[in-house]
């Protein structure tokens, strides 16, 4: 799948104030599960999607307004959350009406939980093929859906049974008129003998219904919070974090940080270094914070930086980088061509540096 099948849609808003959906995706009244492929941009670097969320908002051509709609994957061919390169799926019964959407947007929550709208989009929703003015099953989110199921097991859960005691009541009770009607006068303890028989089996019933519904809700809740906390453990998020000390004359500080995210694991080194004058050229200036961590052997990592010397002299761009040389135990900054004679190296120099990889957690 090329760059060229995905809709590039820019964050930043640029002066153009719609994107047109027209030529990658068109959808049709009663579609169920419809999908547009997206390319998720900043300006000209495209945004890693990684741990975000993504809805779509707007309002259809009869100004039926529909909001926090649907999600996004990166399950298609060609897809890589981490570029931006994602697949939206609208959700089954969004699509009501054919004609033209109003204020139609996606909306994009970071980690922090910030949001980003996209600019205005044209959504054209065609007519369904099958039958004109067909029967689309409404709009509803998925809480609504679980809601209305668990409201209709509610009622549906031994209703017959319930009507059954209310028939056998009404015969008992009819009976007992009966009994008025012919002056059968009773004393008060065969009263009490007749009611009794009448309610307590009634409230024995009521109460074994009850406590059967009871244990049939807690069951289920109980397996929907077992779900749940599986699914929260399966996508846990971990971190280490580790720290490296300099070296040859060099201060400053160096640090490392492993992310686990399932079946992958993200690192991170970074820091500040000071150099002492004459002392910046080929040199190692810091332990590597996570040599004992990660096999860097079959991981290339590093970074091209900007010096910063002392003084009037230009800045220069330098290669920071796990030096191979010492089996990767130790960060280590070169020139990043091969003009080693005519560089100066005589004053104090500065640099901050940041690199990152993505390495299989075993």
């Amino acid at each position: 799948m090329a760059y060229k099948d995905y809709l590039e849609v820019d964050i930043e808003k640029p002066v153009s104030t719609f994107v047109d959906l027209t030529n990658y995706f068109q959808a049709r009244v009663g579609d169920a599960r419809a999908y547009c492929k997206l390319h998720i941009k900043s300006g000209s670097n495209s945004v890693d999607m990684t741990n975000h969320k993504m809805r779509f908002y707007g309002k259809d051509s009869n100004a039926t307004p529909f909001t926090a709609a649907g999600g996004f994957d990166d399950d298609q061919p060609g897809d890589d959350r981490q570029l931006g390169l994602i697949t939206f799926y609208f959700p089954e019964g969004i699509f009501q009406k054919e004609g033209k959407w109003q204020e139609a947007y996606f909306k994009i929550q970071g980690e922090d939980g910030s949001d980003i709208s996209t600019v205005n989009l044209t959504l054209n929703v065609l007519p369904s093929q099958v039958e004109m003015g067909i029967s689309v099953r409404p709009f509803i989110p998925e809480l609504e859906k679980t809601r209305t199921k668990i409201n209709q097991a509610l009622r549906e859960m031994n209703a017959q049974q319930l009507l059954n005691q209310i028939e056998s009541m009404k015969t008992t009770v009819g009976a007992y008129t009966d009994l008025i009607e012919q002056h059968a006068v009773l004393n008060k303890p065969e009263t009490v003998d007749l009611v009794s028989g009448i309610v307590n089996p009634f409230r024995q019933q009521l109460t074994s219904q009850m406590d059967s519904l009871s244990s049939s809700v807690t069951s289920q809740m109980n397996a929907v919070k077992a779900d749940v906390t599986a699914q929260l453990e399966k996508n846990k998020v971990r971190y280490e974090y580790f720290s490296g000390t300099m070296l040859n004359g060099c201060t400053g500080w160096i640090g490392g940080c492993l992310v686990y995210i399932q079946n992958i694991a993200i690192g991170f080194i970074m820091g500040w270094t000071h150099f002492p004058e004459k002392s910046w050229k080929n040199i190692n200036f810091a332990t590597n914070p996570l040599a004992s961590k990660v096999d860097f052997s079959n991981l290339p990592a590093g970074a091209t930086i900007m010096m910063m010397p002392a003084g009037t002299q230009a800045r220069r761009a330098m290669k920071c980088a796990p030096d191979e040389k010492s089996g990767f135990q130790q960060i280590g900054l070169w020139n990043s061509e091969n003009d080693y004679n005519s560089e100066v190296y005589d004053p104090a120099a500065d640099f901050t540096y940041e690199f990152s990889f993505v390495a299989s957690p075993d």
